[in-house]
């Protein structure tokens, strides 16, 4: 039978080059180094380290016990290292769900810091709020950052809900417009004759504030692109297209397009951070702190971006 200690040794021979090496490595002594190799050679009936007079190398035998021994410690390893980030953490891995904007600008830096320093690994689904939420509430995520999917009682008492911020809307112009040629809000009445780019489902908050607003302008937006993809929509609007109601959040540099904050009142969605009832485990307490903080700077950062027409922000839209 194998001894664990064997493929150690082994492991060691190769990676210092002797056998000396290799005790010094384990903190063992040169004859146990020695015993646990001939042990593994007598069980296997084959010679696995060549000594020479410069130190020793594996055979091509050995070189292909290596290979199989390396996966079975690194197993091990990841076994220790599950057990202890369990039971420090309270998870080994951390299921976490967002919405595709939130995932590339609050998530990487937030779980960076919530999982520092720990063996903690990291499971990523990116999907609609109402599919987080459902993902969650089943437990398939240890937490989720969503935005308001309409109401207190569309959670249900099984989950936590806590508000991270208010993502506002602005309006997205392209830099020739009339419109963004002078500074300061912009009254969407003044924009009844211009094509939008609404987005491509039945719900987003963005088409519902846009179309509800123009309604009580007396007009009914002109439809010209349907998109989900916020680079998409920077992109065509830019172009000269079309204008577009997207959340600061998504806003993207590098397009020819100018953001603006609307005369009227479009309000915000709210981003929101869920996870199960219950005490949830240290990590996803962690997180929950390093989310309500990153908000804190994203709206630090929110303060620029009406007249420079953006901050960094993902491709696509939700």
């Amino acid at each position: 039978m194998f001894d664990i200690r064997q493929f150690e040794v082994l492991r060691a021979i190769a990676v210092t080059g002797s056998l000396a090496g290799a005790a010094r490595r384990l903190h063992y002594g040169q004859p146990t180094i020695s015993y646990h190799l001939g042990a593994l050679e007598a069980h296997l009936g084959a010679r696995l380290v060549e000594r020479r007079p410069s130190g020793a190398v594996l055979t091509d035998v050995g070189m292909l016990v290596l290979e199989h021994a390396g996966f079975v410690l690194d197993r091990l390893e990841a076994v220790e290292a599950d057990v202890e980030a369990r039971l420090s953490h309270g998870v080994s891995t951390l299921r976490v769900g967002a919405f595709g904007t939130a995932a590339s600008r609050l998530l990487p830096g937030a779980l960076r810091r919530a999982t520092a320093g720990t063996d903690v690994r990291i499971e990523l689904t990116e999907a609609e709020p109402l599919d987080l939420v459902a993902l969650t509430r089943a437990r398939s995520l240890h937490g989720a950052v969503i935005y308001d999917i309409g109401g207190e009682a569309r959670y249900g008492a099984d989950l936590h809900v806590e508000a991270l911020f208010d993502d506002p809307y602005r309006l997205l112009l392209p830099a020739r417009h009339p419109r963004a040629a002078v500074a300061g809000p912009v009254d969407l009445a003044t924009l009844a004759a211009d094509g939008w780019i609404i987005s491509r489902g039945s719900y987003d908050p963005s088409d519902q504030t846009l179309f509800a607003t123009c309604q009580a302008l007396g007009f009914r937006p002109r439809v010209v692109l349907r998109s989900d993809d916020y680079g998409v929509i920077h992109g065509f609007v830019g172009a000269g297209g079309a204008v577009a109601l997207v959340p600061e959040l998504a806003l993207q540099p590098g397009y020819d397009t100018v953001a603006r904050v609307p005369v009227q009142d479009v309000g915000a969605r709210s981003v929101r951070f869920v996870w199960p009832a219950g005490p949830p485990p240290p990590v996803v307490e962690r997180l929950g702190a390093e989310l309500r903080a990153a908000g804190r700077e994203l709206h630090r950062a929110y303060g620029g971006a009406d007249e420079s027409g953006g901050i960094p922000a993902p491709d696509r839209r939700r």
